[in-house]
């Protein structure tokens, strides 16, 4: 912003005085008007009505011409005749001032004065308050004449002073005024600027209430005091430049803003993918718990076998040793041979059997069956896992934006206020993702469990079928040879004798066998706890991720809702910014505007009493009141009125 100086037009404090003049120049043409200084007094009544008016008219020494409309002049400081021509005033004057005064009928001042006068609420004349006592209220008050023609009322400041004596009223309140001590009186200064009017309001409490006349004085202001706007100017710079830094930290929110609202859109719509998925897996769940749940009962089943075997093994073990016993006493039928052949085919159908079982379960039962069982669900543990630790590492990132956000200058109290909401929300969505995790690190150590323990039953099984075949055989073979033979009693039974103690083997791994299996059914029940506990957490992860949802949407919500308002704010800071930016060429406009306004015209000033008077050095108006005294009954006298000399009227000028 430029640097400049402003000449101000300011009031004066105190009395206004008249300023004396050069000495005029040399006669002039006489048709011209000499250059004078011109005082208009002005008598009111004490409301303010317009009683008479007459101008004072100051000129050099020499031929004078003069303008003015007047009923009657005269001349005041010397005894030189004084011409009247309709408006023309001639006269010639040898003093180096010549005063002559002019009286004016009719005229308009510039200015509606009121003076209304309460006491206790009600309103009484100037004549019927005066000597009164109470509760005293004066209402002054200016406005603009629109009767009176020229432009004094907008080029003239007023000064108008009330001179209230302690001695008859206290407690006194004039907000508008200032107030000075004079002697035992206060005197209430009020300064009207040009083009401006007032409205003010004195209250005091009176006793025998009189008051001295209102004096005003009306000058056309051209004193100059110099303003350095160069600090102003500094801080106008300083208020662009914060502007500029404001809206270019606005865009860069809005930005921000932006960049956060599509994250934030991608995070609710991987937590709908998310909880779609575990309500997925939550099913998946329940089908591996209801299909472990018949793998029990298979278990179980097979246990309850087991009982079965073992009580088979022991009646072929009790036939083994009747054999034993019938053969060693030399007594075998073919009965007991048939009897004992389907014995040991049950036995070996039974082995079978239950080798086959195993090896279906070992097959069938594993954490691969299970993710493949899932996927037919329509759900990738594997892609769920990556997705999983993809979702931390974005919400991650996107806490770190928001770090980078609330740098921005006059933003962070925004900022953090979603950045908050966000950490709260982001802090569950991790520990939901971690939980999954979790879980289904879980399941596949409990498959693992299992799946280490279904081998260990699966090769017994297939050794004791293997043994027991060779058995069969065996058993084949002494049935085909007992059948066959037709003595050699002593071999068979040596063969039985053989058979029985391999038998006894058998019958241990049979033993064996079955407390296996009773090993694999109690572990089995660990696996479905596990699974229990492992459906139960899918219902709470289920749940979880519900709320989980349901907190991004809400913190897309929050963000949307900011991403608003960063764009309204930098809309708001684009426009301030186009606002500011010439405000320096405003500010010096406004300054012009402003010392006008208080100044009024610098134009010369203009005569009050005729167009015709184009030398004028100045116009004062000179404005007093009645005074508010109680009359005094005196004795009248007769006495000769003595005409006021020069220098009483010359002195009158400044009273």
């Amino acid at each position: 912003m430029k640097s400049m100086k402003k000449t101000v037009p300011a009031l004066l404090s105190g009395t206004l005085l008249l300023t004396s003049i050069v000495s005029a120049v040399a006669a002039e043409t006489p048709e011209e008007p000499s250059e004078k200084e011109e005082v208009i007094y002005i008598n009111l009544d004490a409301g303010g009505k317009v009683k008479d008016v007459y101008a004072v008219n100051i000129f050099g020494t020499g031929e004078i011409t003069d303008y003015g409309d007047y009923s009657s002049v005269q001349m005041l400081n010397s005894t030189e005749p004084i011409s009247q021509s309709d408006d023309k005033i001639t006269f010639f004057s040898e003093e180096d001032k010549a005063y002559y005064q002019g009286n004016l009928e009719n005229v308009e001042i510039p200015w509606n004065i009121s003076l209304r006068y309460y006491l206790d609420g009600i309103e009484h004349s100037a004549d019927e308050i005066a000597g009164k006592s109470g509760k005293l209220e004066i209402r002054f008050q200016v406005t603009e004449n629109p009767a009176c023609s020229g432009t004094f009322f907008e080029d003239y400041a007023l000064q108008a002073s009330f001179t209230l004596d302690t001695e008859q009223c206290s407690d006194i309140s004039a907000p508008d005024a200032t107030i000075a001590n004079v002697g035992s009186s206060k005197q209430l200064t009020y300064t009207i600027l040009p083009g401006e009017g007032i409205d003010a309001a004195i209250t005091a409490e009176v006793t025998d209430f009189e008051m001295n006349a209102v004096s005003m004085n009306g000058i056309h202001l051209n004193l100059n005091v110099e303003i350095d706007d160069e600090e102003l100017k500094d801080k106008v710079d300083d208020l662009i430049d914060a502007v500029e830094q404001l809206d270019d930290g606005a865009a860069e929110l809005t930005d921000g803003s932006e960049k956060l609202k599509d994250g934030t859109s991608e995070a609710k719509e991987g937590a709908s993918s998310l909880h779609t998925g575990i309500v997925s897996l939550d099913g998946g769940v329940a089908a591996l718990q209801s299909g472990l749940t018949t793998v029990q009962g298979g278990l179980d089943t097979l246990n309850a076998q087991s009982a079965s075997l073992t009580t088979g093994s022991s009646e072929v073990k009790e036939a083994l040793t009747t054999i034993q016993t019938a053969v060693n006493s030399i007594s075998v039928t073919t009965e007991d041979l048939t009897k004992f052949t389907e014995a040991s085919m049950q036995i070996k159908k039974a082995i079978n059997d239950l080798y086959e079982g195993a090896s279906a379960l070992q097959t069938n039962l594993g954490y691969e069956q299970y993710k493949a069982v899932m996927a037919q669900n329509g759900l990738n543990l594997d892609e769920l896992l990556a997705g999983n630790a993809s979702a931390i590492e974005t919400i991650q990132s996107y806490e770190a934006m928001l770090e980078q956000l609330s740098a921005v200058p006059g933003m962070e109290e925004l900022v953090n206020q979603y950045k908050s909401q966000l950490l709260g929300v982001s802090g569950q969505i991790k520990a939901l993702l971690n939980a999954n995790n979790a879980a289904i690190a879980g399941t596949e150590a409990y498959f693992g469990e299992i799946s280490a323990q279904l081998p260990v039953l699966t090769e017994g099984l297939a050794e004791l079928n293997v043994q027991y075949e060779t058995f069969d055989t065996s058993i084949s073979q002494l049935v085909n040879t007992l059948g066959n033979m037709t003595g050699n009693l002593s071999d068979l039974a040596d063969g039985i004798n053989q058979l029985a103690a391999s038998y006894e083997e058998l019958d241990s791994g049979i033993g064996a066998y079955t407390d296996g299996v009773a090993q694999v059914v109690a572990g089995y029940s660990q696996v479905m706890e596990g699974v229990s506990s492992l459906a139960t957490g899918s219902k709470e992860l289920v749940s979880g991720s519900g709320e989980l949802y349901d907190g991004t949407v809400e913190l897309y919500d929050g963000v949307a809702a900011l991403c608003d308002g960063a764009q309204e704010m930098a809309d708001g800071t684009g426009e301030f910014r186009t606002e500011t930016t010439d405000m320096d060429d405003q500010i010096d406009e406004e300054i012009d505007t402003l010392l006008e306004s208080i100044g009024g015209s610098m134009e010369d000033p203009v005569s009050f009493v005729s167009r015709k008077n184009t030398n004028v050095d100045s116009v004062q108006f000179v404005i007093q009141t009645e005074a508010i005294q109680v009359e005094e009954v005196e004795v009248v006298e007769e006495s000769i009125e003595e005409e006021s000399s020069f220098w009483q009227k010359f002195i009158h000028l400044f009273q």
